[in-house]
């Protein structure tokens, strides 16, 4: 199957809506916004397509699994800021927000 009828059928997008979104974005990836926009990203509950992404931030998120609040705890982790849970009382921690 050619990457065109799989694309259409995978994520609904025909090649000229595909090359709209990248030309949309600059051309680049529109995460880390440096790399060129190759991979329909999509979300994998609803099928909805995100945007283009490179093929490091499509596989990033793939292993974060598109996990919002794994992705934030790792932005942070990536700023110094080290994810320690507050005690608050025996057994029982806060996670920072």
């Amino acid at each position: 199957m050619s990457a065109r009828r799989s694309r259409k059928r995978n994520h609904g997008l025909t090649e000229a809506e595909r090359d709209k979104s990248v030309a949309d974005q600059g051309g680049v990836c529109c995460i880390c916004s440096a790399a060129p926009a190759a991979h329909v990203d999509h979300c994998h509950k609803t099928g909805r397509v995100r945007g283009v992404l490179c093929f490091s931030c499509t596989a990033a998120l793939g292993q974060f699994k598109d996990r919002p609040d794994a992705i934030r705890r790792a932005a942070a982790y990536v700023e110094g800021i080290a994810w320690k849970p507050t005690l608050v009382a025996p057994g029982v921690y806060r996670l920072p927000s």
